[in-house]
This record gives structure tokens, C-alpha cells and sequence, in this order.
């Protein structure tokens, strides 16, 4: 696979294979406040045992992450994987969208 082919559903950002396979998920669910504010929660990622450790993982972060600010959300990183990348990819340029997870964000509407 060369290039990602990117998919979106309502409860997933995501990458298929060449096959039309689903091989990575970025799970999310969006929230809004009582002040107006647009959230969107990632709880977990996950790419199949047998496409993992090439970097596929941290391309569907970053996607899924610009996506999200590209659409006015702040992001809740449940997953400690995208908390991870937040901090650490672009020296923590991302981190200025982050916003902590608190009881609202463990339960769906």
C-alpha cells in the first residue's frame, strides 16, 4: 500500500487497503457543551496486527486530527495513543487544540 485510502463514517475515521479491506479505525464521537463548544472524543485506535509498525497508525492521527480542527472541533484524546501523538508529533503544535477528558466525554448522549 502506498498511499492511505481515507474513509469516514459516522463513528470512524479510517483506512482501507487496496483490497477495499478496512485495516485501521480512528474511533471518535462528537460532543458539544452547554457554552457551545464542539468537541470531538477519540477513545481508541486500532490497525490490524499485520499492517502495523509502518507508520499507519500515526498517518490516521494526523488525518483524522486535522480533519477534526479543520471542522472546529477541540479534541479529547481518550486513547493514550493519540494523547501520545499530540504531545509528541510537531513538537506539540497540536496541543493547543486539546482539551482534557472529564465524565461527559466516557458517556455516550
Amino acid at each position: 500500500m502506498t498511499e492511505p485510502r481515507w474513509f469516514r463514517d459516522e463513528e470512524s475515521f479510517g483506512v482501507y487497503d487496496d483490497d477495499g479491506e478496512v485495516i485501521a479505525r480512528n474511533l471518535y464521537r462528537d460532543v458539544q457543551l452547554s457554552d457551545g463548544t464542539k468537541q470531538r472524543v477519540f477513545p481508541g485506535i486500532h490497525v490490524r496486527p499485520d499492517h502495523r509498525h509502518v507508520g499507519l497508525a500515526a498517518q490516521l492521527t494526523k488525518h483524522s486530527m486535522d480533519t477534526t480542527i479543520q471542522e472546529g472541533y477541540r479534541i479529547v484524546p481518550i486513547c493514550p495513543y493519540v494523547a501520545q501523538w499530540m504531545r509528541e508529533y510537531d513538537d506539540g503544535a497540536y496541543l493547543k487544540y486539546r482539551d482534557e477528558p472529564a465524565g461527559e466525554h466516557f458517556f455516550a448522549d
